[in-house]
């Protein structure tokens, strides 16, 4: 079985941890709304604190030395001129990873688009994954282009108001509906270096992951990566392959599933490690390698007002989802023969007001399809309603690699079906939410039939809508 050098198989000790100060409260809703951009934030906030200076203004020399109480009193200090950011109710941040490559000069596309939102009225958080290839309307250029070529024209073009930032925050509000206000840019560096400052994350994995083209850190040639399943410790470089990879059946979808899991799981790590107080006497050296690796247009008020009002929002009301196949429309291939994602809008409009108000899935009382399905152990039949010979079989090895009982395998009465049915006749309906969304066929493809003497629990024609991932 081949590891990372730096993958650690070992398992970290859980400890309780009491948040007693302003400045470790700052930093445990920091890591866990924005991880490193947010973080570094703070780090540079303390630092200057500690130098005297305002956040934004560089100082020269060493900052003095100050123990994890010393500097959590100044924090507590700084908090008296707090911002208003919270006054006008939601705040909506576009947390974006750059694309940015040793020996390359940008502008950069964005590898990683996450929004994040904090309603202090409703005490409800979200966040959402934006796939990469999503195919939306570039705002003031009359062009249709992948969403995350955004962040590369508005940096190339010096587009008003903020260059690639400016111009990704207006792409996501005009596309999915959003007010974006605030932003946080960083780079693969900070990320490691954060993540090698923490020490290795805990991380489940479930599926072995072999990828053989991951791109080098030069931007020329290869570095394959390969993690088989189960559990680890990351550093930091095993940890963004992990995060950045796309080579698994779900591509885009899972690898931003696996970015949500990196997020809660660093949340874990800090609170089970009690590293919160050694972070703090840390923070001038952690700044230090992480100055000009992110970029944010949120102040050190703003910072420690979020933190302020993230940390007394329940864990039952934070919400996190992802855009995936179950909000595409269709996956079209454009001329150079490469896909991109056409949106549901009409769907993803509904899982936006999901996690902005906390119902539906994301309501507190939601039960996952996936967890659902394994208690419901539906027989399941797959008939093939398309010309693509053999789709049933593998469709079925599929779903069944994915723990859903195959029944049974055949084709349709006819094969020009256009749409994917999930047929229920034995009211077995998280099976086929969760089979919908494997396939990443819309929710709206499952149709309910009662039938006592139904031969399985569940049947799925498949049609042209379905495409299967590579």
């Amino acid at each position: 079985m081949r590891r990372s050098n730096e993958t650690q198989h070992v398992r970290l000790p859980r400890r309780g941890l009491e948040l007693p100060t302003w400045l470790t409260v700052v930093l445990l809703v920091v890591f866990v709304g924005v991880v490193v951009g947010l973080a570094m934030l703070t780090f540079k906030g303390v630092k200057n604190i500690f130098a005297g200076a305002p956040l934004g203004i560089g100082d020269s020399g060493s900052s003095p030395e100050f123990s994890p109480a010393e500097a959590t009193a100044q924090a507590e200090a700084a908090v008296v001129g707090e911002t208003e950011i919270l006054s006008e109710g939601r705040v909506t941040v576009l947390l974006m990873g750059i694309d940015e490559r040793e020996a390359e000069y940008g502008p950069w596309r964005t590898d990683t688009m996450i929004l994040l939102t904090v309603d202090p009225r409703s005490q409800t958080a979200g966040m959402i994954s934006i796939p990469r290839d999503l195919w939306v309307a570039i705002p003031d250029y009359d062009i249709y282009d992948r969403v995350n070529n955004a962040h590369f024209i508005g940096d190339r073009d010096h587009y008003p108001g903020g260059g690639g930032p400016a111009l990704a925050m207006k792409t996501v509000e005009q596309n999915l509906g959003v007010q974006v206000e605030y932003f946080v840019t960083v780079n693969f560096a900070a990320f490691v270096t954060i993540i090698d400052h923490l020490g290795c994350i805990d991380i489940e994995v479930p599926e072995t992951i072999d990828d053989p083209d991951y791109p080098a850190p030069s931007g020329s040639g290869y570095d394959p990566f390969y993690l088989e399943a189960g559990e680890y410790c990351l550093g930091g470089e095993t940890l963004l392959k992990y995060a950045r990879t796309r080579a698994t059946f779900g591509g885009d979808f899972d690898r931003a599933q696996r970015q949500q899991q990196v997020i809660y799981a660093i949340r874990d790590h800090i609170l089970s490690t009690g590293q919160l107080p050694n972070l703090i006497a840390r923070a001038p050296d952690i700044y230090e390698a992480l100055a000009d690796n992110v970029n944010t247009n949120l102040t050190e008020a703003d910072i420690i007002q979020l933190a302020q009002v993230g940390a007394e929002i329940p864990e039952e009301n934070i919400c996190s989802a992802v855009i995936s196949g179950e909000y595409i429309e269709q996956l079209q291939t454009l001329a150079d023969g490469s896909q991109v994602a056409i949106p549901d809008r009409t769907d993803i409009r509904l899982l936006i007001e999901d996690v902005y108000s906390g119902t539906g899935r994301c309501a507190p009382g939601y039960i996952d399809p996936a967890v659902g399905a394994s208690s419901e152990n539906a027989t399941v039949n797959i008939l093939n309603g398309t010309f693509n010979e053999g789709l049933a079989t593998s469709t079925g090895d599929f779903l069944a690699a994915e723990g859903i009982r195959i029944g049974g395998l055949g084709n349709a009465d006819q094969f020009d079906y256009a749409n994917t049915i999930i047929t229920v006749y034995t009211g077995k309906i998280y099976t086929a939410q969760r089979i919908a969304e494997l396939l990443r066929v819309p929710q709206s493809a499952i149709v309910e039939v009662e039938s006592e003497n139904a031969a399985y629990d569940i049947e799925v024609i498949l049609g042209r809508d379905y495409i299967p991932q590579q």
